[in-house]
């Protein structure tokens, strides 16, 4: 993942383990930390697998 959160590109659909994005996942999903985590270990880097592991969007 990027050191900048602010950077376009490819790196925006994906999501990593990194705090702010997580952070991010649990505001835009509604969901705990724990929830977010594990979405992203089960469904991947995908941003948008992981919204759709957690049945949003």
């Amino acid at each position: 993942m990027a050191d900048n959160p602010k950077k376009k590109g490819r790196d925006r659909e994906l999501v990593s383990e990194q705090e702010h994005e997580v952070a991010y996942l649990m505001k835009a999903a509604k969901v705990t930390r724990q929830k977010a985590l594990g979405a992203i270990r089960e469904a991947g880097p995908s941003r948008e697998k992981v919204m759709q592991y957690l049945g949003k969007k």
